[in-house]
């Protein structure tokens, strides 16, 4: 299991975090389908940065997600600023 921090800015926090409200056709279940399991944050400071914890089974199935359409329309239906995404991975400490 591998574990990855994303970290971004939005140009709108709160259309990105109804993205990933629980409802019909949400970010959750986008990554489920791929056995990742999602938790999301935001700064209460600043509501437009946002944050993703994913626990991820399969790594290569991750990546080539990653590099999808589907991906790629998400996050610009979502508002989210790709220039500023920063995936930090988890490590042994």
């Amino acid at each position: 299991m591998t574990t990855l921090f994303a970290f971004s800015e939005t140009e709108d926090g709160e259309k990105w975090a109804e993205a990933w409200q629980r409802n019909e056709a949400n970010r959750h279940e986008m990554f489920e389908k791929i056995g990742v399991k999602c938790r999301t944050f935001r700064d209460s400071n600043n509501p437009n940065s946002s944050g993703v914890l994913f626990e991820i089974p399969d790594m290569t199935a991750f990546d080539a997600f990653m590099e999808t359409d589907e991906l790629e329309q998400a996050m610009a239906e979502d508002g989210l600023k790709v220039e500023t995404l920063r995936l930090l991975k988890e490590f042994p400490a």
